[in-house]
């Protein structure tokens, strides 16, 4: 059932509104408001061997929400972001990560990691690659802020 969520959640992000760009020549179809992106097309950009730590390709970039996809060569130092939480949804391979003081945990294909902004996280070992990673980069959304368009649907919605 978690895995379910977290696939509705990103599956929500791509189609709801955004605006995007992506780097290395492609560009989804989309508009002010909606898009489509295939994600494998993408993750064929990521080169096989990277002289650093990671190499991403920019998806969507607004002003409350950002899509990355990235590939991890190497080790990612403990960090953290000020203002936004973290969506990690792995796509390929299996790595350590370390959350705040705890860890290892190994996450792998089909696993989504998060943490809020502010919370220290990293990885260690890559346990095997290459380790393709979809990042959604948001900020919190009230769970009133849901606008039926058809009022009549909210009910129908709440029932399932």
């Amino acid at each position: 059932m978690k895995t379910t969520k977290g696939l509705f959640f990103i599956i929500t992000m791509i189609v709801l509104g955004f605006t995007s760009y992506a780097q290395e020549g492609k560009r989804p179809l989309s508009g002010n408001s909606y898009g489509v992106i295939n994600i494998d097309e993408y993750v064929k950009l990521l080169p096989e061997n990277h002289s650093g730590i990671i190499k991403d390709i920019r998806l969507i970039d607004r002003e409350y929400a950002g899509v990355r996809i990235f590939r991890l060569y190497d080790e990612v130092p403990m960090h953290y972001h000020a203002k936004s939480d973290a969506y990690l949804y792995i796509l390929n391979g299996k790595a350590e990560f370390y959350v705040d003081d705890k860890g290892p945990v190994v996450a792998g294909k089909g696993d989504l990691l998060f943490w809020g902004k502010g919370t220290a996280h990293g990885n260690g070992k890559i346990l095997e690659g290459p380790l393709d990673v979809l990042v959604f980069d948001a900020i919190a959304r009230d769970p009133s802020d849901v606008i039926w368009v058809d009022p009549s649907t909210q009910k129908k919605f709440l029932n399932n």
